[in-house]
């Protein structure tokens, strides 16, 4: 990489950018709502049919629901489990990222001449703890020297 692109304001501005829109991407909440409103679902469906059975001795049909939220809730509490190892790992991944940005504009505001950061993709790459951020960071870089 030349030393000019290495010491692009634009280019150390995009590759930011790009991470920032990486982090925003697994912020993704549709899942968790989606498995909260099956948890919601399952857990009226249970009081009801907890409330039938109580009322009712031997009730084949009410025993059959009973199986199926028995079932039910073996597959939410598995994806629960899935859910929450996916959710820490976006957490660490926004929070590297959120680190690096934080860390590369606290130096770019530190220093003299506002016009130049005078922090190059090189002083950004130093910065990276995942393989996912020096991927999103080759892949701006090799954006611009096309």
């Amino acid at each position: 990489m030349s030393a000019a692109l290495q010491n692009d304001d634009r280019v150390v501005f995009a590759i930011l950018a790009e991470q920032v829109s990486a982090m925003r991407e697994r912020m993704d909440a549709s899942t968790t709502f989606d498995l909260l409103w099956r948890t919601s679902t399952l857990l009226s469906w249970l009081s009801g049919l907890l409330g039938e059975l109580s009322r009712s001795n031997s009730n084949p049909v009410l025993e059959k629901e009973r199986i199926e939220a028995v079932a039910e809730i073996g597959q939410i509490r598995k994806s629960l489990d899935e859910l929450f190892f996916f959710q820490a790992q976006r957490s660490d991944f926004a929070r590297q990222v959120a680190d690096c940005v934080v860390i590369s504009l606290g130096r770019i505001a530190a220093e003299k001449a506002p016009l130049k950061t005078n922090f190059s993709t090189h002083d950004l790459e130093g910065l990276y703890v995942s393989s996912e951020q020096r991927d999103i960071h080759n892949a701006v870089v090799n954006k611009y020297l096309k």
